[in-house]
């Protein structure tokens, strides 16, 4: 199962993420980069807390899709069912890769679109439990050629994700909205039960 979380910077995600992962696993891989590369900057992640429950903790980085075919493919069929696998975030492996785009470099470029893709293609194709934490992407007024691929490769991806993703949240100033999953309201007399989002 999938779980999307997304929202503003700064807005919360990864210490929901956090929390989410303790709920709906035992133990949990963490796949992590900075929000912005080459930054000093910290999301304040309540990661240290968790103890044991990280059993790996890796680099989002270029073989992002690598890492995840191998997880598939030597997980314990008995163990994957209590594993999570925290990808945060999709929006900071995407920074990292137009960082390193190279307008002289036509190769590079190409291939840092290859890597993009195949990552997405290996969380879509992951069996298992998987929070993929990221942003809304958003574009200045006068956005240079990296930043509008940032917008609408970004954009493009959480579309298909939460299509794919069996539930999502929105962070709002460290407060979740769900956007797909459970209502607590049916709205048929107020009864209080939890109700699937019919499409």
């Amino acid at each position: 199962m999938l779980w999307l979380v997304t929202g503003g910077i700064g807005s919360g995600k990864s210490a929901f993420a956090h929390e989410l992962a303790l709920v709906v696993g035992r133990e949990g891989i963490r796949l992590s980069c900075p929000p912005f590369p080459r930054s000093n900057l910290t999301t304040g992640e309540p990661w240290d807390a968790a103890g044991e429950f990280y059993r790996t903790l890796s680099e989002a980085d270029e073989s992002l899709a690598h890492k995840l075919n191998a997880i598939n493919m030597e997980s314990n069929i008995f163990r994957a069912e209590r594993r999570v696998v925290v990808v945060d975030s999709l929006s900071g492996w995407l920074r990292g890769l137009l960082g390193r785009m190279d307008t002289d470099n036509e190769e590079w470029n190409s291939l840092a679109e290859e890597r993009w893709r195949e990552g997405l293609a290996a969380i879509a194709a992951f069996e298992g439990r998987m929070i993929v934490v990221t942003e809304e992407p958003s574009a200045g007024l006068r956005p240079s050629s990296e930043e509008l691929a940032f917008a609408y490769w970004l954009a493009e991806a959480n579309r298909a994700l939460l299509a794919a993703s069996g539930k999502a949240y929105r962070l709002t100033a460290g407060v979740a909205m769900e956007l797909k999953g459970y209502q607590v309201k049916g709205g048929n007399g107020g009864h209080e039960n939890l109700y699937e989002n019919r499409r």
